[in-house]
């Protein structure tokens, strides 16, 4: 019986389908033998006994809801809160169900809870009354103790690498903007910083911002559904970026150092347009050459396992793949050109 190792890598992908789906038909003997052994590496998977519970409390709650007993509702969704939900995504979900009902209760009550379920859950409502930005402050931790954390979040270093490249492809032009600015958010903590983003999470501010190595900062605003063939950045750009500018000035101050970066395919600024702050801009090249380095720095640790690496050692990697903080600020970007 072949393996998937096995197969002839000229033959096309048809050709080793239907070679499978014959040795599987006609009870080829290993094939059968194959399918045992695998099956035999399978384990029982934890059984979440809970589910019956959440569903039934799920149902009474909403039960009362449609009998106008809302105080009920509302008991019965906090008691499935307090006692079976621990994952934070979850817990948004559900205090959105109890803010449903308590609206009938109390609008104001309502808003409060659906903030908590946005802060738990950006994927929901946003609330009435929005919500308050929460800077990012400096932590004096040290930058290769979180990526260290970061890497330790995989299991295998397959499963770190796939876990890369799919971020990395993400971070291309032609992507769409969620996926491309996620991507660019992942990046930032991968690189051992606090990785936020404000337009999304709070909806104003940068598409990005990451903070926590030296108390430098970097903004990011992306374009990644800009066509190649533009050739200026227009004043509507430029004007989103200088808000984002006066943004970060007003919650941070002017005397914190922070890269100011616009990614678009181009770094001609329209004659009708002006930056107000210092910008600079990542293109395709740089943006690539960015992505190239970080691909590179992964795979040193394909021969290690992650607590057998010294700080000094992961510190060598940075240096190499030109991913420290001056090779951040200085690598990967260049200088717009203003068009007369």
């Amino acid at each position: 019986m072949n393996t998937p190792e096995e197969f002839d890598k000229t033959k096309s992908s048809f050709s080793v389908v239907t070679s499978l789906v014959k040795q599987s038909v006609q009870r080829d003997e290993g094939w059968k033998e194959f399918y045992k052994e695998e099956m035999d590496k399978i384990t029982d998977g934890e059984f979440k006994t809970d589910i019956y519970n959440i569903l039934q409390i799920e149902k009474e709650a909403e039960e009362a809801s449609f009998k106008g007993d809302y105080e009920v509702a509302c008991n019965k969704i906090q008691t499935l809160i307090d006692t079976f939900i621990s994952d934070e995504n979850e817990k948004g979900w559900y205090l959105q169900l109890l803010a449903r009902y308590k609206y009938w209760i109390s609008k104001t009550e309502s808003n409060k809870i659906q903030k908590s379920a946005f802060q738990s859950n950006l994927q929901l409502l946003k609330p009435k009354d929005g919500i308050n930005y929460k800077k990012i402050e400096y932590i004096n931790e040290n930058r290769i103790k979180r990526i260290r954390e970061w890497i330790q979040n995989h299991n295998t270093y397959d499963e770190l690498s796939l876990s890369v490249d799919d971020t990395l492809n993400n971070f291309s032009f032609g992507v769409e903007a969620e996926k491309f600015e996620a991507a660019l958010a992942k990046i930032g903590s991968l690189l051992g910083f606090v990785s936020q983003r404000p337009d999304k999470e709070f909806r104003k501010g940068p598409d990005n911002l990451w903070c926590g190595v030296d108390n430098k900062y970097f903004m990011f605003e992306c374009k990644s559904e800009v066509d190649d063939s533009r050739e200026e950045v227009n004043k509507n750009e430029a004007g989103q970026m200088n808000t984002h500018c006066g943004w970060f000035e007003s919650e941070y101050g002017t005397s914190v150092q922070v890269k100011k970066v616009l990614i678009i395919p181009t770094k001609n600024v329209s004659y009708y347009a002006n930056f107000t702050h210092d910008v600079v801009i990542m293109r395709k090249g740089k943006l690539r050459s960015f992505k190239n380095n970080i691909k590179s720095f992964i795979k040193e640790f394909r021969p290690y396992k992650i607590n057998d690496i010294s700080d000094e050692k992961l510190q060598s990697f940075l240096s190499t793949h030109k991913l420290t903080i001056d090779d951040l600020q200085n690598e990967y970007t260049e200088a717009y050109f203003k068009k007369k």
